[in-house]
């Protein structure tokens, strides 16, 4: 034990801080998750929605967006919000396999959720080596014996090349 008397937080509790964080210095935010980019939930902090679904939908959300920043000559993709009738979602990238998800009421202070959101989102990319790890164990049938998910690329595989009609 630390000479502090307090046992190191784990991962787990560490980016549940994180979660919390989000929701209490920013007015207007209902709650957040993280996400696998392959769409596995890590964490939530999220009150009558369900996580698991959201982590799917957003985890879809970043991937379109990351393609249409790459074939649009905006670089890598690093955050994207929705407006609604009644409310926003905020989705940023963090670190290369990580999605953190932030749904907000109509009354959120979006600049604030964007500056505070910084900070936080590179601490959360530290662990997403962690969270990858996490997904493959609970992905794989053979209960994630490689730290390595099967079946998927890191870099983004290039977009087709359209092909002008023939007459």
């Amino acid at each position: 034990m630390p000479a502090s008397g307090k046992a190191k937080a784990t991962t787990a509790e560490r980016i549940g801080a994180e979660l919390e964080l989000i929701r209490l210095n920013v007015a207007g935010v209902i709650g957040s998750i993280i996400a696998t980019s392959d769409g596995f939930l890590v964490a939530h902090d999220v009150p009558d929605l369900e996580p698991a679904q959201i982590a799917a939908l957003v985890a879809t959300m970043q991937a379109v967006a990351l393609r249409t920043t790459l074939a649009t000559g905006c670089g890598q993709f690093r955050e994207v919000v929705t407006r609604g009738s009644d409310g926003y979602l905020a989705v940023y990238a963090a670190g290369r396999s990580a999605i953190v998800a932030v749904v907000g009421s109509g009354r959120l202070n979006v600049a604030m959720l964007n500056f505070q959101a910084r900070r936080i989102i590179a601490r959360i990319a530290e662990y997403s080596a962690e969270f990858e790890r996490w997904a493959s164990a609970q992905g794989r049938p053979d209960g994630g014996a490689s730290s390595k998910p099967q079946g998927r690329d890191d870099a983004p595989r290039p977009l087709p090349v359209r092909r002008p009609r023939m007459p």
